[in-house]
């Protein structure tokens, strides 16, 4: 009887503790705009140790994403915004010296005796009982209780971008302070933003390591604007580029600018709103002010207003598809969202003259690159549902990177820069047929085809068509990536797992190793990419190359399957042959979508791989069995990635459409946040992978070199947010 009521003691206790834990993150609600918001209600700064007791590593201030065409911004729990531009190059406008992906605000109110700290990991916004913390579609809130019966509301607005290539650069503040004290009070309130232009590829290398330095200088100052110029000059010998030149480094930075209604000031490293109020019992005032790049074009301040919903949400609301009619409320709310992100994120460059959507993450807001090009490529899917002109030209955007002999480059970084490197992937053409045809698809735009564009480097004017560009691409998926002795697609050093060229060398293998993964994907897209280039009336000999070539590889890749279980991964040579003892996601997120197999054998592949590679997991299935390296299981081998397990899904649609809509919501934030209640990371956004049960699960796996890991950048992918969208609209489809 001891023993038992003990028992029940302790079962009690874990059950209240785990609900505290998730409290203690907070909630999701649907505002009076019907648009979702996000309440965070946890302490920061925000620590939880992982499965083994150890630090989870998780940014000690969580974020929410702000953004258009032409901005973004990152507003964290404690009020602290980081600013950042991405025209020419990824950069921060108020770079954090101290630390990097970080921001620095000066926010403060002051009454009487009292003078309070708005803004930062120790100011009243880190309190949660004293600020309550919303994120929403377009906006962050700040709602503060002061003393004296002094309130002060504090909300971040950003415009939506209407057209591609276009969008206001400009984030509005709103404050509004009201007095529901017994005594007039005179009130200060100060915002002010530090100026310290620090592009990405920079911020690891202290300021005198850095080849590119830049100066600010106040251009003009009115009473209520002011404008800071940046500088940029060389820190050590440098061949200083044109401005329209390709080139590693930001050497034509944006200036910066503040308008208000208000007293606004500047010197040479802040811009900044200083106001003086005085507010009788029960009264109340508002102020706004814009923080601008670049040319200024139009001022938000003629449309400011004071909903606590962020000053344009009905314009969001207007832009976003509405699912009024999905019953699930989980999958309407994230949905929602995940339409909202792909939208904030979407950016304008000003090189290839395109809008995209970057694969964001490390990559893009720790780095500063745009790689890869097969990302941009996934995350454009939805948007052929939603927003066909940003699909049309984010894939423009990823075409003006194809070089003449049909190589498409990994990515760029600095201004339209493509750098050397060591990966020559096997894939990008595919991902570019793939979503080249699910764009013809669904919006019939067949005009595309016949748009002219630049081939890489843009500088060199080496005009051609879309439709050349695609046979240059097959050319060299073909010719030059070619097919191994088993006729299968050659892996050279890449295909969606960059794992083979850190362990064996490409020197060696580059040669003769086959990829099953980009063998399945020709199986997959090809042939609605084939139908979709006749309909648009493409040249008949295209279409036969491309014919043939599928056929050739499907052949190839069936009569390597033979009557096993389930694919095979990759080969490297006869000795190097993985994926025979042990079951991968890779090939088989493609192959279960091949048309080349009947319904019946992709549902005996799928039930012989599932119960291998979903076992245990609560949140997704993971790309191994178990690892195939003999290293940790995590990352690429082992972790759970979004750009596998929704392929994944559509694969499973193709034979059981009730499982497909099973997976689609156990991949769900809601569904990792009630499995993992205690982590921030991954219940409103996440990085490209999330560990599984095989090591430190529910963590993201920090590759980066940094000595502080709390420092990268962990959320904010495209993949969580576009391949979930992308599934949800294919699954909707009567087939």
């Amino acid at each position: 009887m001891k023993k038992g009521l003990i028992h029940l003691f302790l079962v009690l206790c874990i059950n209240v503790f785990a609900i505290e834990a998730k409290a203690q993150i907070g909630h999701w609600h649907w505002n009076d705009s019907n648009l979702p918001e996000y309440q965070y209600s946890g302490a920061l700064p925000f620590t939880m140790q992982d499965d083994r007791g150890e630090d989870s590593l998780l940014p000690e201030d969580p974020y929410f994403l702000l953004g258009n065409y032409r901005l973004t911004v990152f507003a964290h729990v404690s009020g602290t915004i980081e600013m950042m531009t991405a025209e020419r190059a990824w950069a921060r406008i108020n770079a954090d010296e101290s630390r990097p992906n970080y921001g620095v605000n000066n926010v403060f109110i002051s009454y009487g005796r009292n003078r309070q700290q708005l803004c930062g990991m120790n100011s009243l916004a880190a309190d949660n009982s004293r600020c309550k913390r919303t994120f929403g579609v377009g906006f962050a809130r700040y709602d503060y209780t002061l003393p004296e019966g002094i309130a002060c509301s504090r909300t971040l607005s950003v415009k939506p971008s209407a057209k591609v290539n276009e969008g206001v650069s400009e984030l509005l503040v709103s404050v509004t302070i009201r007095n529901n004290g017994r005594r007039k009070q005179s009130i200060t309130y100060r915002e002010g933003m530090p100026i310290n232009f620090v592009p990405m590829g920079l911020q690891m290398q202290s300021r005198e390591e850095r080849a590119v330095a830049y100066d600010y200088e106040v251009a003009e100052t009115t009473k209520n604007s002011a404008r800071i110029n940046i500088n940029a000059h060389p820190n050590k010998f440098l061949v200083w580029p044109e401005s329209n030149e390709a080139s590693l480094y930001e050497v034509m930075p944006p200036s910066v600018y503040i308008q208000s209604t208000e007293n606004v000031s500047a010197n040479d490293s802040e811009l900044s709103t200083a106001t003086t109020i005085t507010l009788k019992p029960g009264s109340s005032h508002t102020l706004h002010y814009i923080i601008g790049i670049g040319d200024n074009h139009q001022s938000l301040l003629a449309s400011a207003t004071c909903n606590r919903n962020g000053a344009f949400a009905d314009e969001w609301r207007r832009l976003l598809p509405e699912f009024n009619s999905e019953n699930d409320t989980t999958l309407r709310r994230e949905m929602t969202w995940n339409a909202y992100i792909m939208e904030a994120s979407a950016k304008y460059s000003t090189y290839f003259d395109e809008t995209f959507i970057p694969q964001g993450s490390v990559y893009s807001y720790h780095y500063g690159d745009n790689i890869a090009n097969r990302d941009h490529l996934q995350a454009l899917l939805p948007a052929c549902y939603t927003n066909p002109q940003l699909a049309r030209s984010a894939l423009l955007y990823v075409l003006k990177q194809t070089h003449a002999d049909g190589e498409l480059t990994r990515g760029n970084q600095g201004y339209g820069y493509a750098p050397p490197t060591i990966y020559k992937e096997s894939d990008q053409q595919l991902y570019v047929f793939q979503s080249m045809a699910e764009y013809l698809r669904i919006t019939h735009d067949y005009s595309i085809l016949n748009q002219n564009i630049t081939l890489y480097p843009a500088e060199a004017g080496r005009a051609t068509t879309v439709m050349d560009c695609l046979k240059r691409q097959f050319v060299y998926l073909r010719d030059e990536i070619g097919r191994g002795e088993n006729g299968l697609v050659r892996l050279q050093n890449s295909d969606w797992s960059d794992s083979f060229l850190h362990k064996y060398s490409p020197n060696v293998y580059n040669w003769s190793a086959e990829s099953h993964l980009n063998s399945a994907m020709v199986m997959a897209v090809m042939p609605e990419f084939i139908r979709q280039l006749k309909a648009g009336n493409a040249p008949e000999a295209f279409t036969a190359a491309m014919s043939q070539y599928c056929s050739e590889v499907s052949n190839a890749f069936l009569r390597d399957l033979g009557s096993r279980p389930y694919s095979a991964r990759a080969y490297l040579d006869q000795n190097h042959r993985f994926g025979l003892d042990l079951a991968c996601i890779e090939p088989h997120s493609y192959l279960l979508q091949a048309e080349g197999l009947t319904a019946e054998h992709r549902k005996s592949i799928y039930q012989n791989i599932r119960p291998l590679l979903e076992t245990p997991e609560k949140i997704g299935i993971r790309t191994r069995e178990r690892s195939m390296w003999g290293n940790l299981a995590q990352g690429e081998d082992g972790g759970i990635w979004f750009s596998l397990e929704y392929p994944l899904a559509l694969g499973v649609a193709s034979f059981d459409k009730a499982e497909a809509w099973r997976l689609l919501k156990k991949f769900s934030f809601e569904n990792f946040a009630n499995h993992y209640p205690q982590y921030w990371m991954g219940h409103w956004t996440a990085a490209d992978e999330v560990n599984s049960t095989l090591y430190r699960e529910g963590l993201y796996a920090i590759w980066i070199p940094i000595e502080n890991y709390r420092h990268t950048f962990q959320g904010f992918c495209s993949h969580p947010h576009t391949w979930p969208l992308y599934c949800y609209y294919k699954l909707k489809e009567k087939r």
